[in-house]
């Protein structure tokens, strides 16, 4: 092999060393998508020390419709109404629903949903300082007038997993109505989210 060839073999050679370099500082440079139960926020958020604030999930990130909009159901989801409280709410048909105390209990493989009339005098201030008691810390914290949504995380007490949870109240025909739901998916608050969010009077 002459020098000249020796030369461009070796120079050849680098480019290709320095191009899998490039490709492999693109790699790690690629986000990981992760849960929000194992993702550095949230264990920041539950570690009582740390000042980090944890992103909603990313399936209750939606905003609530305008006040007197027409409410389109999105593909998959069909109206239920709730008894005694005169509004209908968004879910899949595969939904049950059954009375509690008070309240009407609705679940899927997933979560459960509890709706039930607002407490008069209640307001977001009173429910996020019950849920901070309780342990919880708010990640979403959205009013707009009399309505508004707070998403939380706290830990369970057995176990130190931590527990996602919704709660949400909707003004309807001048009505207050308040959903809660929690669990141990990030998940969990997506049916409740759906179903609140798409609120109407009954018809």
């Amino acid at each position: 092999m002459t020098p000249k060839g020796s030369e461009m073999q070796a120079a050849g050679a680098l480019l290709l060393a320095i191009a899998a370099i490039a490709c492999q500082g693109d790699r790690k440079a690629e986000p990981k998508a992760v849960p929000l139960s194992k993702a550095a926020e949230t264990r920041g958020l539950l570690d009582a020390g740390a000042r980090k604030k944890a992103a909603p999930p990313p399936e209750v990130a939606a905003a609530e419709p305008d006040a007197g909009a027409e409410v389109v159901l999105p593909t998959g989801l069909e109206w239920r109404s709730v008894p005694g409280l005169g509004v209908d709410v968004a879910v899949a048909p595969g939904v049950t629903m059954r009375k509690g105390r008070g309240e009407a209990i609705l679940a899927d493989d997933v979560s459960e949903l509890h709706i039930q009339r607002g407490a008069a005098g209640s307001n977001a201030a009173d429910v996020k300082h019950r849920m901070e008691v309780a342990g919880g810390k708010v990640v979403v914290d959205r009013a707009e007038g009399e309505e508004f949504r707070l998403e939380y995380v706290m830990k369970d007490k057995k176990s130190g997993a931590p527990i996602f949870g919704l709660a949400m109240r909707r003004v309807v025909d001048g009505n207050p109505i308040d959903c809660t739901s929690r669990g141990f998916d990030t998940s969990s608050t997506k049916m409740a989210f759906d179903a609140c969010r798409l609120m109407r009077a009954t018809p």
